[in-house]
């Protein structure tokens, strides 16, 4: 049976480079006092010893960890997987540890307690929703919390956003121009930030053209839901001549419905998504929709990450970041 082998310590590089154990610390902190040479001593021999510093123990000394937790939801759907492939880039680029944490159900509280037991240096929280409990226990901890893609009411915590309703505002006025005027809402989750906002902002700009949904089905923002939700609309005995969708994903379920059913798009119906994930432009039928830029999002949100940690009084920042309207042939 072959024997662990046993992890190197500081003692054991301090040993090898004929230094301190003090001088090892000093050698992995940026900005410590240490000469250039020294540094470099004290680096070489603890690469060749194969150490690294337990991040853990260097937050629970005060000394900073370098760690940022950032809390998502499923990855396995296209905008969230695309976002935090940008935010983990972000993160990296500016010498960050990302400590990813999954969140789901109603353990968003649970993810964020656990982040802040690692001495995290902050949070970013980019799914599920987040109480103001929360947010008041991370400026406790002294730990910033930024949030990615919902705003807290009072606006409680950091947070960058997409323009939801002028988006769909877009989406809309698409499509009352071409003279379609059955239009059907195929929201996700009720209790999701954008789909409220998103809803919220198709029945604004529906109604100021004297307008309303004739129709309402509600998926959970996934590709799966898209289809079953959209099959039920179109089997309805309501006549609808468009259906616009709170995400990409469920308005690519929405155009397979179509297809399965025989139903031409655009011809005899009208499929808007919402994100423009990389997918959303491929198919037989590339979608029309807005973009939610992720690259500028995981930017803003990590300003406001550092923003706060150098200035913890600062006030709260609702960063929203600006969609554009992309015409596809589904409408």
């Amino acid at each position: 049976m072959t024997q662990q082998k046993r992890r190197v310590t500081a003692d054991d590089v301090a040993a090898a480079a004929g230094v301190s154990r003090a001088m090892v610390s000093r050698a992995f902190t940026p900005g410590a006092s240490v000469s250039v040479k020294k540094r470099e001593h004290v680096l070489g021999v603890a690469a060749a010893l194969g150490y690294r510093p337990n991040l853990i123990a260097r937050g629970l000394t005060g000394q900073r960890t370098g760690l940022v937790a950032v809390v998502v939801g499923s990855v396995s759907k296209p905008y969230e997987a695309w976002l935090l492939e940008h935010l983990l880039a972000a993160l990296t680029e500016r010498g960050y540890q990302p400590l990813l944490l999954p969140a789901g159900g109603n353990n968003m509280s649970e993810m964020i307690h656990h982040a802040l037991s690692y001495q995290v240096e902050g949070a970013i929280v980019a799914a599920g929703s987040v109480s103001p409990d929360i947010a008041t226990l991370c400026r406790r901890s002294g730990a910033p919390l930024v949030l990615i893609g919902r705003v807290l009411d009072n606006c409680q915590a950091d947070a960058v956003c997409c323009d939801n309703q002028a988006g769909m505002a877009a989406l809309v006025g698409r499509l009352l121009s071409q003279g379609r005027r059955r239009l059907a809402w195929l929201g996700g989750r009720a209790d999701a930030f954008s789909h409220q906002e998103r809803l919220s902002g198709a029945e604004r700009a529906l109604a100021s053209a004297g307008h309303s949904f004739v129709a309402h089905a509600q998926g959970d923002f996934s590709l799966e839901s898209g289809v079953l939700a959209a099959t039920e609309l179109l089997r309805s005995k309501t006549a609808i001549d468009a259906i616009v969708c709170a995400n990409d994903a469920m308005a690519l379920g929405a155009l397979e419905a179509a297809r399965r059913l025989g139903i031409e798009v655009p011809r005899a119906l009208a499929v808007t998504g919402f994100d423009d994930v990389p997918s959303a432009a491929f198919g037989l039928c590339p979608l029309t929709t807005v973009t939610n830029p992720v690259k500028t999002t995981a930017s803003e949100a990590l300003r406001l990450l550092e923003r706060r940690m150098a200035t913890p009084a600062a006030a709260v920042n609702v960063v929203r970041v600006a969609g554009s309207l992309v015409v596809r042939d589904s409408a």
